[in-house]
């Protein structure tokens, strides 16, 4: 049974295993230090499985709004559920905070990862033209609302 807990520095190897194994644009070594060593307004957390880090998710938190940063799972655990836990326990972690929205940019060609948020209660609300710097592909902004 897979397990969910707080990011910590040690896990940071492994994350980026995922991160650029997952993004063409991941993050760098030095931002996932950086985020684990300013909890909060960041927030981070694995899901483990068999003892195996499997995926992670990062959000930030501002006065009433979250922005959802990073989300992945190793390719060996996809299909499981697992990026689904961690963005429910964000929804979790946002009803207790008294959070009023949470957003997000997914790439259009991510078709995958926009039919999770759909499925999840995001909707499209904009458009970020030219956001990623890696092929200046556009970014679908993303919500949903509390």
């Amino acid at each position: 049974m897979p397990t969910i807990r707080p990011i910590s520095i040690d896990d940071i190897d492994d994350v980026l295993k995922i991160e650029t194994a997952s993004f063409s644009a991941p993050f760098t070594k030095r931002m996932f230090e950086g985020i684990v060593a300013n909890q909060p307004p960041f927030e981070g957390f694995v899901i483990e499985d068999g003892g195996k880090l499997a995926g992670y998710m990062i959000y930030s938190r501002v006065l009433d709004e979250m922005e959802l940063l990073t989300i992945a799972v190793d390719e060996k655990f996809r299909k499981n559920g697992f990026a689904r836990k961690l963005i429910n326990l964000m929804f979790e972690n946002a009803g207790r905070a008294g959070i009023c929205r949470i957003f997000l940019e997914v790439r259009p060609s991510n078709t995958a990862a926009q039919t999770l948020y759909k499925s999840v209660g995001f909707v499209a609300c904009g458009l970020r033209k030219g956001y990623y710097a890696d092929n200046k592909e556009d970014a679908i902004v993303m919500q949903k609302m509390f």
